[in-house]
């Protein structure tokens, strides 16, 4: 049994980069900062979190602005707790929800407002969009734009928080953390604290759920593999969000032993994610599929066990350390699709011993 290790580019890339450090002369000329990040969902909120510390340590005087899209109103109060960002700023470019002519009004509105662009993706229009928007500098992992240009090899197969922080590394900045760990305001950590004070025990977490079925390992498995833990003296929490309460309740039934399910107890804890943060915090593990649930807990400096089988673990494994993904690398993994003509090998053949062994594994025994 192995600590899941996220893959990153050789250091030996950026050794000039290191060498120059070029942010410390723009320290003085660049005091606003715009980080365009693709993909809303609350795991890309959390694995963005690195990035943002990242700019926030070399310009600790610059306004940073969070330029794209995240779930809202879910996810607001989880957003305002991430102290690395002072701003957030709607953008949808072109051929998606805005038209051509919404865009021109948006590209009016904060042209040459940023000293510093931060174009977090590598296709070519995205990145002519942001380039339009004329700042100072500009950092893209899009060579044809970017004012500091690297060529990293698309082939090679490195964490998506990676190739993130390759945009800071290229100004010099080496001492990057992979760790998504942030401090939350008490007030919203005392619920669980005092929801779980009701119990009495040691505290496992589940997460059955997932953003889309077919990432979803089973409840029936979910529902076994709870028991176990309960036969080695936990207590299991089963964790979701308020869509997800109809399953929560099948794997409750599915168990012989009495799970904890939050969300019915108190919806806040179904409805924010903020508050979940605090069950995760009070839990010794936390198991789940490749979900924001399961990033979640990383934030929370919870270790986790990931369940992969259509994803990549390579690309979006948990942040973080004591954590152990259990992937079955089938001959069509990772496939990232709905439909499988394969029989969901991927995860049948991920039996709920595999995850007891992961779990003393992290837990020592």
């Amino acid at each position: 049994m192995e600590l899941y290790k996220i893959r990153d580019y050789p250091q030996g890339l950026f050794i000039r980069a290191y060498h120059k450090k070029i942010y410390l002369r723009l320290r003085e000329k660049v005091r606003s900062i715009a980080i365009y990040k693709s993909g809303g969902g609350l795991g890309d909120l959390v694995q963005s979190i690195p990035l943002f510390r990242s700019f926030k340590e070399m310009f600790p005087r610059a306004r940073i602005v969070y330029l794209g899209l995240y779930q809202r109103p879910r996810c607001n109060t989880l957003f305002r707790n991430i102290p690395y960002i002072d701003d957030y700023i709607e953008y949808s470019r072109p051929g998606q929800e805005n038209s051509f002519g919404e865009y021109l009004g948006f590209l009016r509105m904060y042209s040459k407002r940023f000293d510093l662009i931060v174009d977090t993706q590598s296709k070519f229009m995205p990145s002519f969009y942001l380039w339009l928007l004329k700042s100072r500098y500009f950092i893209s992992r899009n060579p044809f734009f970017s004012h500091w240009r690297f060529v990293l090899n698309p082939r090679r197969r490195v964490h998506i928080v990676a190739k993130m922080l390759s945009l800071a590394r290229v100004v010099g900045f080496k001492d990057v953390n992979f760790s998504p760990v942030i401090e939350i305001a008490p007030e919203y950590l005392s619920l669980a604290r005092d929801y779980l004070g009701g119990f009495s025990g040691r505290f496992i977490s589940i997460l059955p759920g997932a953003g889309h079925p077919y990432k979803m390992w089973g409840k029936e498995r979910f529902a076994c593999l709870a028991d176990k833990f309960y036969s080695m003296g936990y207590r299991v929490i089963l964790v979701g969000a308020k869509t997800e309460q109809a399953l929560l309740l099948d794997v409750a039934q599915s168990m012989r032993s009495n799970p904890i399910i939050p969300v019915i107890d108190e919806p806040r804890f179904g409805e924010d994610p903020i508050y979940s943060i605090g069950l995760f915090r009070l839990s010794e593990l936390t198991v789940g599929c490749d979900c924001g649930g399961l990033h979640l807990a990383t934030l929370a400096g919870c270790p986790v066990i990931g369940l992969y089988g259509p994803t990549n673990p390579i690309k979006s494994g948990p942040l973080g350390e004591r954590n152990v993904v259990i992937y079955k690398a089938m001959h069509c993994s990772p496939c990232g699709m709905q439909s499988c003509d394969a029989g969901r090998r991927c995860f049948n053949e991920i039996k709920p011993e595999e995850i007891i062994e992961a779990a003393r594994f992290i837990l020592g025994g």
